[in-house]
């Protein structure tokens, strides 16, 4: 059965496409198992289908601010009114998130500056705009032809000592079983604006963030499979007992079975993060911290080290994985980000450079929004934190 959600914004668009006639069978099931989660549910989907009370607050909205409503939507902030007006707020709640929902725009911040909300107003309008990133990157093979692999179609793309290498649906495979020969090795780069998903020849998988890259050999030989890397790399490791699978960055090694992971290694970022989602991973500095082991649910930090000390390895529990992997799913979770984070992501996503203009308030953020959105619409909500931003070609000034 499928789980009920409590997502007004997920409730909402079903509570549309039922109105419509649209909902498929797994979305009735997912509507009726809300509708029954308990009598608030009910009584709302009930009120949202009665034609009076549709009518009736058609007509009020026509007399209502509805940007100061859906500031207080947003904020979750309670409006001081008589039980009449109370009512009718809950049902705009739900008339706001399908309105939301119509203009296009797939989620919903909560903002707040110095873990304080602040009052959600009016938003400047972008006149620029960037489209977001997507599915692509470069295949250097062995011999240092490279491919672009967004350009290429489904079908076989090249042979490297008898290993076949091809493309389905946007997605590159490793068919090593007539693998001869010495180990020739392969890599893919993706480019700021790209990622990928390829399976490699041992048939581990590989989800590469925004300007990344993984280096690997065509067929694994030997006591254990090595793979290099930079920037943001997700694995699901396949489990081979006999032959363990080793990640090398430029700071530490990686020692797994079969096992998920996201590793962190862009260069602008303080640490480089690794996190576990399933099975266990040994992580050894290649500077004076001791090796770690990780289990699931915990997050690696090893601090870059310089000439005044070595690297520091520090060890946390990760309340929400899916908030390190949600790239991979196609959102940005800001939940506890500050403005330099934030724009760092957005920077190798859509591809741009960023220009701080003095000393911008280091605002907090809380929420999740779609990557496949254009740029303007993911600064219209950042707008409304009193940052200012002023696109000039490939550039974002950030006051």
């Amino acid at each position: 059965m499928v789980s009920s959600s409590n997502d007004p914004f997920i409730i909402a668009a079903l509570i549309s496409r039922s109105q419509q006639g649209r909902l498929t069978a797994d979305e009735q099931e997912q509507l009726d198992a809300w509708i029954a989660a308990s009598d608030e549910n009910r009584q709302l989907w009930i009120t949202l289908n009665d034609q009076d009370v549709l009518q009736q607050n058609v007509r009020a909205m026509a007399r209502f601010d509805e940007n100061a409503a859906l500031a207080r939507f947003l904020s979750n902030k309670p409006v001081r009114s008589n039980v009449h007006r109370m009512r009718f707020l809950y049902t705009w709640k739900w008339a706001a998130a399908l309105l939301v929902l119509v203009l296009g725009v797939s989620s919903y911040f909560l903002l707040t500056h110095h873990a304080q909300n602040r009052d959600l107003l009016g938003r400047k309008s972008v006149r620029q705009d960037i489209p977001p990133g997507r599915n692509g990157a470069i295949l250097t093979l062995a011999d240092g032809t490279q491919l672009v692999l967004d350009s290429l179609g489904d079908g076989s793309v090249a042979t490297q000592n008898g290993t076949q290498i091809s493309l389905n649906n946007n997605e590159l495979k490793y068919d090593a079983t007539a693998a001869t020969g010495a180990v020739a090795y392969n890599t893919i780069t993706t480019p700021k604006g790209r990622q990928y998903h390829v399976i490699l020849p041992d048939g581990t998988e590989v989800w590469l963030n925004a300007a990344s890259s993984i280096q690997y050999p065509v067929a694994f030989k030997g006591q254990e499979r090595s793979v290099k890397i930079s920037g943001e790399i997700y694995f699901e490791v396949a489990a081979r007992s006999w032959q363990p699978f080793v990640v090398e960055t430029n700071q530490m090694k990686l020692e797994v079975l079969g096992t998920s992971f996201n590793v962190n290694t862009y260069d602008d970022e303080k640490t480089i993060r690794t996190t576990l989602l399933t099975g266990a991973v040994k992580i050894s500095p290649m500077h004076t911290a001791q090796p770690k082991v990780l289990v699931p649910g915990q997050t690696a930090d090893l601090s870059r080290p310089d000439a005044s000390q070595g690297a520091t390895l520090t060890i946390t529990e990760t309340p929400d994985p899916g908030k390190i992997i949600a790239w991979k799913n196609g959102l940005f979770n800001f939940d506890g980000m500050d403005l330099y984070s934030v724009m760092r992501q957005l920077e190798r996503w859509y591809n741009i450079e960023i220009q701080y203009v003095g000393k911008p308030e280091n605002v907090i953020f809380k929420g999740k929004m779609h990557r496949h959105t254009n740029l303007s619409d993911v600064l219209e909500v950042l707008e409304t934190m009193d940052v200012n931003f002023e696109l000039k070609g490939n550039t974002l000034y950030v006051r």
